[in-house]
């Protein structure tokens, strides 16, 4: 099973919608869970999409640590996800909605990370000699391996200590020695080293332009009846 994860507060619904449609023509996923704050999106989706609402969720504590950052609790959501989603799910892609796949990447759920809890490209600008840290902004999670106990860590550090990058940090301290460094090939942004012809488009958050970047503009202006047409004429 290739399941894939986008999570998302309202105002940034409408930017998940070219995110996804690059993911199913660029990828065989079979199944896109879609993390929001509503029971059902507002847009049409193809039926492999499933909507879990997160808005009740009880993780976080409102007066946690991190209840007050520029980043919304949509992004902690990472953090958790070996428990919002099924338990019999190995293996996650989480996606910001601020990226785009555009090549093929059906290779990507096939990384070796048995040992490992998550794959991510690591950030030029952080390096540090015995010390990885890497942008979950693509993040490929080893399900099983979270669910041994570092899920709820992770949750009781966001809840009591501030982070400027919320789940990011937290992930790259306590998963240290147990993180695969992912090509950049997979999330080609500012912060990750120079590759020609990325596979996965990252646009860190810039919102306002998103719209207008080309790569986004080609994928929104298919439609999904299409998409799935050609993923079953394959």
């Amino acid at each position: 099973m290739k399941a894939a994860i986008y999570t998302a507060t309202r105002n940034l619904y409408k930017h998940m919608i070219p995110a996804i449609k690059s993911l199913l023509v660029n990828s065989d996923v079979d199944v896109i869970y879609i993390g929001i704050e509503d029971d059902a999106f507002p847009y049409e989706l193809p039926d492999l999409c499933k909507v879990i609402n997160l808005s009740k969720q009880t993780f976080f504590k409102k007066d946690g640590a991190n209840a007050d950052n520029h980043f919304t609790y949509m992004a902690m959501m990472r953090a958790v996800l070996s428990k919002i989603l099924p338990e019999d799910l190995s293996r996650v892609l989480s996606l910001d909605v601020d990226t785009i796949v555009d090549r093929d990447i059906s290779e990507l759920w096939d990384l070796p990370i048995d040992d490992c809890y998550f794959a991510a490209t690591h950030e030029w600008h952080k390096a540090e000699e015995g010390f990885l840290y890497c942008n979950v902004g693509v993040a490929l999670f080893n399900l099983d391996k979270m669910r041994d106990g570092k899920t709820d860590e992770l949750i009781r550090v966001l809840n009591k200590i501030k982070l400027e990058f919320l789940e990011q940090d937290a992930l790259n301290m306590l998963c240290q020695g147990h993180i695969y460094d992912m090509s950049p090939e997979y999330n080609s942004q500012y912060y990750s080293e120079h590759v020609d012809n990325p596979k996965i488009i990252h646009h860190i958050g810039y919102n306002g332009a998103l719209p207008n970047y080309p790569d986004v503009q080609k994928y929104a202006a298919m439609s999904f009846d299409k998409i799935m047409a050609e993923r079953i004429a394959k």
